[in-house]
């Protein structure tokens, strides 16, 4: 902590304790000393690298899978050439004390903005093979993400023949079973050697850690305001962050760390990592101040924090809860004021991100709360309950191939009956599992059927129990109407695309209609997943975080840019869609947008809950929101109007009832029926 700035926040005459710890001495070295210790010649900036690195683009394939972390892909990494062997002019080290390229040169040739895997490698295979015998220290190395951690281990393998050694990956997507192999003791003569990301810099202290390999870089959430964007970006990490992974190798008896950039690099960096305050989106924070009367939108509360975010991310914040259906708008004294809409004020009471709590509310006024229950608890989980299948690589010949292709099966199966959304499959998977008697064999079973990770359903449960009492807390209790359209898949979608519409929102475009030539005519052929093409509006902003190459031409007017579908999504692989829109949870940039957690919408979904209705009589036409176009008569927007006028008359007699059930009413029950019949009253 920075305890003088802390201290200088709260007054010149704060009080302040010093209550110091004992750590071992633990030396410092960096780059110039790893070259000179393992003889390690980088390649001149420009030359290829056959073998670990993969730093050339042309030389590792670029795909969906390793550009983000949070596919929880560790094992996406380009087959090596078999014939590469660390004898290779690639992996060149210097055998001989008589070089003559200065250190100063290998130095500059070492490009810190990427991770170079043979140098790890080659101090790895140094480090093991100079230890003195009977020293039973383990080798604790820190890498950006879980990809980098699997070549990492696959180029130490090359290079040492795995010798001496026990290697083993650390990082959040791993089981916790796998995650405690990193305390075991290895046996004598062996070397644990563990690749971890900074989950060990503080949350897992490793006792028997007694050298650091610091390849200094860490992946960090991040949100870009502008257009509403979570972004996960690889950066050299702050010095603090750098001397608590030092920290790591002093915890028992004297260390080393190894940091793998120059001096000159390290002192250049950061003292103190940028508050999460300053990086992520305050739409949650926002709701409760303004419920507490702390905040008006104008961030005169938010501007006296230690670290005051920028007024563009409360700008942004305002604008997504505006667009929820959570606060409106108001000129007072020539001052814009916000205030909560009787949605938002429910949406405040509950402890979750907004957008997750609009669906917990929309889940109990249509009569699926357990669906919506389940789908909240698996999008707030973090970590998705399908263990990864890698389809390309299934050979079914084999025991392990042909299993994997049966649960794929049944996952299709599964897919297929409710219908073109992530977030249903949640819903049927959970439920399908929770109402399971007879035992935990029997529940087992069906996971295995369906490849579902233990653990993250038993987390599912925990996250569902939690939210069940924020929302009961709220008057929103279980009952038999709260769920009588559990079992309903087009209303379970329909609450989805409620919580997110319009703010997460795409527009699906086909390239072309194909027809096939048939004995009773030309037939529509079956749409194809690569030829869709997905928009989402764009601000425009020629940000520095923003491809200003992936903006398109408008569409009616407004601004798009191009996202595409990641393939965690169980719609990857859709080909066509009844409605040409989709919602998603959460649209990531790494290399590119993708959009995870997809469902499908359907024109009254959008109707009622897409945002603003604007009618062009002369044209047929409703926009929502100024964006979605529907053909469509004057008639049916105002009777959508009236609706929604009546569901917030509902809510506002709901906060001063609790007891009072919306799902009940007759105007609720109109809009169930418009959903579940698309406006066709049957």
């Amino acid at each position: 902590m920075d305890a003088d700035r802390f201290a200088a926040y709260w007054g010149s005459s704060t009080p302040r304790m010093h209550i110091p710890g004992f750590t071992h001495p633990v030396k410092d070295l960096f780059l110039d000393d790893v070259l000179s210790l393992t003889g390690y010649i980088p390649p001149k900036k420009g030359k290829k690298k056959k073998f670990g690195n993969w730093s050339n683009p042309s030389t590792r394939k670029k795909t969906a899978w390793n550009d983000s972390e949070l596919s929880d892909d560790d094992n996406d990494y380009d087959e090596m050439d078999p014939a590469s062997d660390a004898d290779t002019a690639s992996m060149k080290v210097s055998t001989s004390k008589t070089t003559t390229i200065p250190i100063e040169e290998l130095v500059k040739r070492v490009n810190s903005n990427e991770v170079d895997y043979d140098m790890v490698a080659q101090l790895v295979k140094h480090l093991v093979f100079q230890k003195e015998k009977g020293d039973d220290g383990s080798i604790l190395v820190f890498l950006p993400g879980a990809p980098e951690i699997n070549r990492a281990k696959e180029t130490i393998l090359k290079v040492t023949k795995g010798d001496s050694m026990l290697i083993l990956p650390l990082h959040g997507g791993l089981q916790p079973q796998d995650q405690k192999k990193v305390f075991d003791s290895p046996g004598y003569g062996i070397t644990k050697v563990i690749l971890s990301t900074n989950v060990a810099e503080t949350s897992i202290t490793i006792p028997d850690v007694t050298l650091v390999i610091d390849c200094c870089r860490e992946k960090q959430s991040a949100y870009d305001p502008s257009n509403r964007m979570p972004l996960l970006i690889e950066k050299l990490a702050s010095q603090d962050s750098l001397k608590q992974r030092r920290g790591r190798a002093g915890r028992v008896r004297p260390g080393t760390c190894y940091k793998l950039i120059s001096r000159e690099t390290f002192e250049s960096l950061p003292e103190h990592g940028e508050p999460e305050i300053k990086r992520c989106a305050l739409d949650q924070t926002l709701l409760s101040l303004i419920f507490l009367g702390l905040e008006r939108g104008s961030g005169t509360f938010l501007s006296k924090l230690i670290d005051p975010p920028s007024f563009t991310s409360i700008e942004s914040a305002i604008f997504s809860l505006e667009k929820l259906g959570a606060l409106f708008k108001s000129k007072m004294e020539e001052e814009i004021r916000v205030s909560l809409t009787p949605l938002g004020v429910h949406l405040a009471g509950i402890p979750a991100p907004p957008s997750i709590g609009k669906l917990l509310v929309y889940g109990s006024l249509l009569g699926c709360r357990s669906a919506a229950l389940a789908i909240a608890a698996g999008l707030s989980g973090g970590k998705s309950p399908f263990l990864r299948i890698d389809r390309r690589s299934i050979d079914t010949d084999t025991k392990e191939g042909y299993k994997n292709q049966m649960v794929l099966d049944e996952r299709d199966k599964l897919f297929d009956s409710v219908g073109n959304s992530d977030h249903a499959i949640l819903s049927a998977i959970y439920n399908g599992w929770d109402s399971l008697s007879g035992g935990g064999g029997v529940k087992r079973k069906y996971l295995e059927s369906l490849g579902l990770s233990v653990n993250a359903m038993r987390d599912m449960k925990q996250l569902v129990s939690q939210l069940d009492g924020a929302l009961a807390s709220g008057g929103f209790y279980s009952t038999s109407e709260s769920d009588c359209n559990g079992k309903s898949w087009r209303i379970i979608r329909s609450c989805v695309v409620a919580s997110f519409a319009p703010a997460q929102i795409a527009r699906v475009q086909r390239s072309s209609t194909k027809y096939a030539e048939t004995v009773e005519g030309a037939v529509e052929k079956e749409g194809e997943a690569k030829e869709l093409k997905f928009y989402t509006r764009s601000s425009g902003d020629k940000d520095s975080s923003v491809d200003s190459s992936n903006l398109t031409k408008h569409y009616h007017g407004t601004s798009e840019a191009r996202c595409f579908v990641h393939p965690s999504s169980f719609t990857f692989s859709v080909g066509s869609y009844t409605c040409p829109w989709i919602v998603y949870y959460q649209l990531v940039r790494t290399s590119k947008p993708f959009m995870r957690d997809v469902t499908e919408c359907s024109n009254y979904d959008l109707l009622l809950f897409g945002g603003n209705i604007e009618v062009s009589a002369s044209d047929g036409v409703i926009v929502v929101d100024d964006y979605v176009r529907m053909s469509a008569n004057a008639r049916i927007a105002a009777l959508i109007s009236g609706l929604r006028k009546r569901v917030d008359n509902l809510l506002t007699k709901k906060i001063a009832e609790p007891s009072f059930d919306v799902a009940k009413s007759v105007e609720m029950k109109l809009i169930v029926k418009l959903l579940r019949t698309d406006g066709m009253g049957q």
